[in-house]
């Protein structure tokens, strides 16, 4: 299992570096083909990352945004229960099974006199990564298959006609020709293994680009309290198909919790898996597990948006945390039965979800997704006027406004004014356990979340892992001094960029 050096007494993300290791002596892989594809209870996931149970956060387009990269978004149980089973249904109405194919019709293209610049800013701000090339009348000339670690560094002046893959109309490249009906391009594509083919008329231009799906359908979870009526809402929702259930309460180790656990698995012994949560110590764990959860998450006070910790005193600074939690897991799974657990809150970058993996096996963020075009958030514009989503153009969103489940904002819609309460409060504490705030907006999901996934590939390569398995086994993480990570960004410049 992973190796500490140094105190994690009382320590955060931040807190810690990976040291770097060496990948196995025979293997020739590099970053981009390190696995991050992980499962859950049985649900498999391509990315270990997971959307918060926030209003602000998780809605229909990110949600369907997180199933189509192989992710989990977690549906908002703040949301009245027609509204939450939307957003899985949404999700699973759009959901493409394995070896289905696509059409986009209108793809990102660049054209045959523009440079590697023009096609780098069309991929990362599409996250596509296979962009066709055409004239200016649309002949179909080429494909550009961007690879970040060969693209990244090359003279951005390049000609695209240079290094993109030249179409010669000879048969040097696959292609459907716009007379072929979706089950022959299909055929096609299975016979010659295909993830993608681009489809031209009868003249030679672009008509549309077709895709193969190559993963299970989309996944989503869904959230529910532990008040009455959670029974309803959370047979509406294995109804509409949700993945796993969870349980969305900031404080988990009490009888209410477990209570809910354990009827749970009467209702629903054949529904979907239970993550029960937040906890954040090793008995919380235990007592979780003890009533029947299938996973757990881990947070109490860390989030961005959260003043639990300020207000109360209450709460576990979450590496800590995490590491003692992990090794109860480590324990329990000596009889047989692995618990999967989720780390939930205070996760502000690629960094801290490289640290976060080492022991945890997902994690779980509201900040993190926010600031990407497909949130629920409001935004704001370059003159302070607020807007709210859907009526904004993406060029014009500097800002993206999130809000905690616990805040004054998130009590005064109908939902959550009894998250933080016991379940027989009628009225919900008065305690005010969460602020509003904005957050600079980083544009689309897919690009977005592909540049995180890459940052953590490139940091598990050099942790001397090519898998998350072999990573949490092989990670060594050191404890930095406060000196130390003066040192670890940049620093004693004045920046002029990113």
């Amino acid at each position: 299992m992973a190796r500490i050096i140094g105190d994690y007494t009382g320590t955060t993300w931040e807190d810690f570096l990976v040291l770097p290791g060496m990948p196995p002596e025979d293997s020739d892989l590099t970053p981009e083909d390190v696995d991050l594809s992980s499962e859950i209870c049985g649900v498999k996931l391509k990315l270990p990352f997971m959307t918060a149970a926030m209003r602000s956060v998780t809605g229909k387009d990110l949600a369907l945004a997180a199933g189509k990269l192989g992710m989990m978004a977690v549906a908002p149980r703040g949301l009245t229960v027609d509204r939450e089973v939307d957003i899985v249904k949404y999700v699973k109405d759009n959901a493409v099974e394995v070896g289905d194919i696509e059409s986009e019709y209108d793809p990102t293209t660049v054209r045959d006199d523009d440079t590697l610049n023009t096609a780098l800013q069309r991929a990362r701000k599409t996250g596509h990564s296979n962009i066709p090339v055409v004239t200016r009348k649309s002949d179909f000339v080429g494909m550009f298959h961007y690879k970040p670690s060969r693209h990244d560094n090359m003279e951005p002046g390049t000609p695209i006609t240079d290094i993109m893959k030249k179409y010669n109309g000879n048969g040097n490249m696959p292609v459907c020709r716009s007379g072929m009906g979706d089950e022959e391009i299909k055929r096609y594509m299975d016979e010659n293994d295909l993830r993608m083919v681009p489809v031209i008329d009868e003249v030679g231009r672009l008509d549309r680009l077709v895709f193969k799906q190559r993963d299970d359908a989309y996944k989503v979870g869904a959230a529910v309290d532990t008040h009455p009526g959670w029974e309803k809402r959370a047979e509406k929702l294995i109804e509409a198909g949700a993945d796993i259930i969870f349980i969305d309460t900031s404080d988990a180790h009490k009888k209410f919790a477990g209570d809910l656990l354990e009827k749970y698995k009467k209702l629903f012994s054949k529904g979907p898996p239970i993550c029960g949560g937040n906890v954040v110590t090793p008995d919380g764990f235990q007592y979780l597990v003890d009533h029947g959860a299938d996973a757990v998450k881990l947070g109490m006070g860390p989030g961005s948006i959260c003043s639990t910790n300020d207000v109360l005193g209450v709460g576990a600074p979450p590496f800590w945390s995490l590491v003692e939690v992990a090794n109860r897991r480590d324990e329990y799974a000596r009889g047989g039965h692995y618990v999967p657990l989720i780390a939930d809150g205070g996760i502000e970058g690629t960094s801290d979800i490289i640290v976060a993996l080492s022991k945890g096996d997902f994690i779980m963020g509201g900040r993190l997704y926010v600031c990407f075009l497909e949130s629920e958030a409001e935004r704001m514009d370059r003159h302070g006027k607020i807007y709210p989503k859907g009526m904004l153009s993406e060029d014009e969103i500097m800002a993206m406004k999130i809000f905690g489940e616990g805040s004054r904002e998130a009590r005064q819609t109908t939902g959550n004014m009894r998250r933080y309460a016991a379940p027989n409060s009628k009225e919900g504490i008065s305690t005010i356990q969460g602020v509003s705030g904005w957050v600079p907006y980083q544009g689309r999901f897919k690009p977005g979340v592909e540049r995180q996934a890459m940052a953590v590939k490139e940091g598990i390569y050099h942790s001397g892992a090519v898998d998350l398995p072999t990573y949490r086994e092989k990670a060594v993480l050191i404890r930095t001094s406060e000196k130390a990570k003066g040192t670890s960004s940049p620093h004693g410049i004045d920046l002029i960029g990113d």
